[in-house]
């Protein structure tokens, strides 16, 4: 309870998310804007499309707020140390960054979609719901990659570059490397920051590679975790 108290401390009164959600809320602005033009129901897909090729960068602010400066600036270990408490609080922390980016999503898609409903444009809100809801395993398994190198890496610069180069490059990287020089097809369905793009309101492979990938990032960053040297 104590730690959760000074995570919201740091959140509201020092607004260590202010600076993301600004950007956030400027861009899905800007989205619901660029989109005005194509008022049909079938276009509002786009926008939920458009807004998924940026989003998972915005899960940088809040993994970095739990995990990075906390780490960085050693304010988590004296409860360790003392406590011995590493599994709770290390429970505590991915629960809170799942909770904080999956909020993050529904600010923008919210925000997106009453925009785009103020400027004339049709909106089918169940269908958007249902879309996100079949994302979810996919956030969740990013939120987890991320959650996954602030702990590994002592640098919190190294983390940052390093979710980013995985998030803008890595599918197409590993696309282009696996078809033009390795000459192996390789089902779509594994390009996780892809599949946000699918627009699927059916459960796919992707769902089911995602719940994978998310149980060997849960299982690592626990193990990071538990390993981490705290001085």
């Amino acid at each position: 309870m104590n730690y959760l108290k000074a995570d919201l401390y740091r959140i509201l009164k020092e607004r260590k998310l202010i600076l993301s959600l600004s950007i956030l809320f400027a861009l899905s602005l800007l989205s619901a804007f660029l989109l005005s033009s194509s008022p049909s129901k079938e276009d509002s897909y786009n926008l939920i499309q458009l807004l998924t090729q940026f989003l998972p960068l915005f899960f940088l602010a809040p993994t970095n707020l739990l995990f990075g400066e906390d780490f960085h600036h050693r304010t988590i270990n004296n409860l360790i140390v003392k406590k011995q408490k590493r599994n709770a609080i290390f429970l505590y922390k991915i629960l809170t960054n799942l909770v904080i980016n999956l909020l993050y999503i529904l600010f923008s898609y919210s925000l997106a979609t009453l925009v785009r409903m103020f400027l004339g444009g049709q909106v089918e809100l169940a269908t958007i719901w249902l879309i996100f809801i079949h994302q979810v395993p996919l956030y969740i398994c990013i939120i987890l990659l991320s959650s996954t190198l602030f702990i590994a890496f002592n640098k919190i610069n190294q983390a940052y570059l390093s979710f980013i180069l995985i998030a803008l490059l890595f599918d197409n990287v590993l696309d282009l490397i696996t078809n033009n020089l390795l000459h192996i097809s390789i089902p779509n369905d594994i390009f996780l920051f892809r599949a946000l793009q699918n627009m699927d309101t059916n459960w796919t492979a992707s769902t089911i590679i995602a719940c994978f990938f998310t149980i060997i990032y849960l299982a690592s960053s626990f193990y990071l975790f538990k390993k981490k040297e705290l001085k």
